[in-house]
């Protein structure tokens, strides 16, 4: 029996024990014989009743007493034992606990119970379990906030992301904690609605206030992910001056810029982040591919070089390097660079099944133009050998079949050349 059991069975023995007066009062002060003696005999049983009730209602209570003491004990030990990581001890005093706590009478303390259960199955991975015990304790406790709190952990870590939102959600609610409005953002981010992470960083922000610095300019970032580019530089021009996220402002300014097509004003942005000594990776790169896209080779081949030391485009950064020396007619200089990004001509996927073999990063475009490169200096076995290649890979095959129709005319070559421009016209869209 618990305590509110107790308590209900004290306030009913009063209620009897308080009624035995008022019939003596009543009774008549000169009564016949036969009914004083009865009434004697009536207020002796009354008198007995009483007495049972009294100790009814006092071992009611001393096991109300004890049963009490052994939930608290009980629920002390599993407590120590949780904090002291020892979770099999724990779960054997929380079985313990549920055999002295009854759901209808104390159902805070029974989806408490429940609660600290799923918790220790979480840790232990048994997830499924978890979720069982956690549903039980909503139903006992539908405002247990923590239950929620504690699906979301487990709904988020099987992947399942839409439950794990509506749990955090409904914890938000049960709460007022909107600073997890950020937690609800991130995973919005992850199941892909970046429109939704937009808004629950709103409200994110919204409750954060001034309090939280970066709020303006993670939405900045959300903003940039979604393509929303306007909306984005203008949320990342207010920290343009700032002197945490000054640099990283304009670079992202830059990248908004760039996909916008600016390239100028993605060019200014990116040399500002410089300026500010941001050295975010791709800073150069990207910078390189705006130069090179406004056919500003020099200021492209030394943003290039730069990243092929520093950053880790490095493939890429050697290719369009590549790319630069050719259009500038150092075709010996873009010859060494796409042989060097060539490597030994084995793909990735190829060297991975031969055992022992070096692995390379093949770009088909680098045979194109080192066999443009090749023709250009009147290598022409070698700018064959290359548009052979392109060719075998099925790379830009209208370009490939016309520029080795080329070579074959320059060799002087009519039936492979008028071959090939058949070829060509045949994959011309």
């Amino acid at each position: 029996m618990n305590m509110k059991q107790a308590l209900a069975a004290v306030m009913a023995a009063g209620m009897l024990m308080t009624a035995t007066p008022v019939l003596a009062e009543e009774a008549p002060v000169e009564a016949a014989p036969a009914v004083v003696e009865e009434t004697a005999a009536a207020a002796e049983e009354t008198a007995t009743a009483a007495e049972e009730t009294a100790a009814a209602t006092e071992t009611a209570n001393a096991t109300a007493i004890a049963d009490t003491q052994k939930l608290d004990a009980s629920y002390t030990l599993a407590l120590n034992a949780i904090n002291a990581e020892d979770y099999a001890t724990a779960k054997e005093y929380l079985n313990v606990c549920f055999a002295y706590c009854d759901p209808q009478t104390n159902p805070t303390m029974y989806a408490d119970l429940l609660l600290k259960q799923a918790c220790i199955d979480v840790i232990e991975e048994k997830n499924d379990m978890a979720l069982l015990l956690l549903d039980a304790a909503v139903r006992v406790q539908p405002d247990l906030a923590d239950a929620y709190l504690v699906r979301t952990q487990v709904y988020a870590a099987q992947g399942q992301i839409d439950p794990a939102i509506e749990n955090l959600e409904k914890y938000i609610e049960l709460t007022e904690d909107t600073s997890l409005y950020e937690t609800v953002a991130q995973l919005h981010e992850a199941n892909g609605n970046l429109d939704a992470a937009q808004a629950a960083y709103d409200k994110y922000v919204e409750g954060a206030g001034a309090e939280v610095q970066e709020a303006g300019f993670q939405s900045g970032l959300y903003r940039m992910e979604a393509g929303r580019y306007e909306e984005a530089i203008k949320a990342f021009e207010a920290y343009a001056e700032d002197e945490t996220y000054g640099a990283g402002a304009q670079y992202n300014i830059g990248i908004c810029k760039m996909n916008m097509g600016d390239l100028a004003g993605a060019i200014e942005a990116f040399t500002t982040c410089a300026d500010k000594g941001g050295t975010f990776d791709g800073l150069y790169y990207n910078r390189g591919v705006c130069h090179l896209l406004n056919a500003e080779w020099d200021a492209a081949s030394e943003d290039f070089s730069t990243s092929y030391t520093n950053e880790s485009y490095k493939d890429d950064a050697r290719y369009n390097l590549a790319v630069c020396r050719m259009q500038q007619e150092n075709y010996d200089g873009a010859i060494t660079l796409f042989t060097a990004l060539i490597g030994d001509g084995t793909s990735t996927a190829d060297a991975a099944e031969t055992e022992g073999q070096t692995e390379h990063v093949v770009n088909d475009g680098a045979y194109y133009y080192r066999a443009l490169c090749y023709a250009s200096i009147g290598k022409l076995d070698e700018a064959l050998a290359d548009y052979t290649t392109c060719i075998d890979h099925g790379y830009e095959l209208a370009q490939s079949y016309y520029q080795r129709a080329q070579v074959y005319a320059a060799k002087g070559d009519t039936e492979n050349q008028n071959n090939d421009l058949q070829n060509s016209l045949k994959y011309t869209e």
